[in-house]
C-alpha cells in the first residue's frame, strides 16, 4: 500500500478514533461515520458503496430493512428493498458462508452476469438493475455478524464497492485490501446500528430510560432505582415496561442484552 493510500486511510481511521466513547451511541453518530466513510471512498476513486446488515430467513431469501449506507436513488432503494432483495446475488451469497468460512469477497457487475445467473437465475435481472443505477462493476464482501438475542435467522453484513464504468471495478480491486481495513473499522463503530436497523430499534430512549437501563445493567433492583431517582416503585415499573417495549425485549435481562448490542451501554 503506497504512501498516498496510507495517508487517506489514516485520515479516515483517525476520524473514527476521535469520537469519544460516550458519543458513539448518539443519534447522529452513525451519519457521521457514514459521511466520513464516503469521503474516504471518493478520495481513493470508489464512486459507489452500499453497506448494511441483513438476514437470511428460513426460506433462504434476503431481507434488508434499509441500507445503513448508500448513494443510490431512494426510489430504486425502495424498489430493491421490497421487490428485488430476495433474489440479490450479494445477499444470497451469504448462504455459502459457514463457521469455518465466515467471510467472502467476490466480483459483481455486468461482466459477471453469467456467473450470477449460474448461481441463481433470478439474480441476473437484479444485478442488471443495480448496474443500471450505478453499480456497474466492482467487488462485494460479506460476513457473519454476531447474532442478536432471540434472533431466529442468520444475520450478516455486506459491502459492495463499485464504479459506474464497465471496468470501474479495477479501482476497488486494486484497493481492496485497504477497503477491507476501512470497512472493518467502520463496522467496529456501526455494528450496533446495523443490528438496530434490522431489529427496527430507533434509539428513541429518553435520558431517564437510558439511566435506568444503565442501573439495570449494573445489577440494581427496582427499589434501588426508585431511591436513586426519587420516584415511586410503580413509576419505575412503568419505565421498565417502556424499556421492554422499545427494545423489543420479553424480559429485563433481554433488554440489558440489547442495550449492549445496540451500543447504548
Amino acid at each position: 500500500m503506497g504512501a498516498a493510500k496510507s495517508a487517506e486511510l489514516f485520515d479516515f481511521l483517525t476520524r473514527l478514533a476521535s469520537v469519544a466513547p460516550h458519543d458513539r451511541a448518539m443519534p447522529d453518530a452513525g451519519k457521521r461515520y457514514s459521511r466520513w466513510f464516503y469521503e474516504y471512498l471518493h478520495s481513493v476513486g470508489v464512486e459507489h458503496c452500499n453497506f448494511g446488515g441483513f438476514e437470511l430467513a428460513a426460506a433462504s431469501k434476503g431481507e434488508v430493512v434499509e441500507f445503513n449506507g448508500t448513494r443510490l436513488p431512494s426510489a430504486f432503494i425502495e424498489e430493491f428493498t421490497h421487490d428485488l432483495a430476495q433474489d440479490d446475488y450479494v445477499l444470497l451469497k451469504a448462504q455459502t458462508l459457514s463457521p469455518a468460512r465466515p467471510f467472502a469477497s467476490f466480483d459483481v457487475g455486468l461482466r459477471f452476469l453469467d456467473e450470477v445467473e449460474a448461481f441463481n437465475p433470478a439474480s441476473r435481472h437484479v444485478q442488471a438493475e443495480c448496474a443500471r443505477h450505478g453499480i456497474g462493476d466492482g467487488v462485494a464482501m460479506i460476513g457473519n455478524a454476531p447474532m442478536a438475542p432471540g434472533a431466529q435467522d442468520a444475520r450478516f453484513f455486506g459491502f459492495v464497492f463499485a464504479n459506474r464504468e464497465a471496468d470501474g471495478g479495477a479501482v476497488a480491486r486494486e484497493r481492496f485490501a485497504e477497503l477491507q481495513v476501512a470497512s472493518f473499522a467502520l463496522l467496529d463503530r456501526m455494528m450496533p446500528r446495523l443490528h438496530a436497523t434490522v431489529d427496527g430499534f430507533g434509539y428513541d430512549l429518553s435520558c431517564r430510560q437510558r439511566d435506568i437501563l444503565g442501573m439495570l445493567a449494573a445489577g440494581a433492583q427496582r427499589q434501588e432505582i426508585a431511591h436513586r431517582f426519587d420516584i415511586a416503585v410503580p413509576t419505575v415499573d412503568a419505565h421498565l415496561a417502556v424499556l421492554r417495549r422499545k427494545l423489543g425485549a420479553q424480559t429485563l435481562a433481554e433488554a440489558v442484552a440489547k442495550g449492549y448490542l445496540y451500543g447504548i451501554l
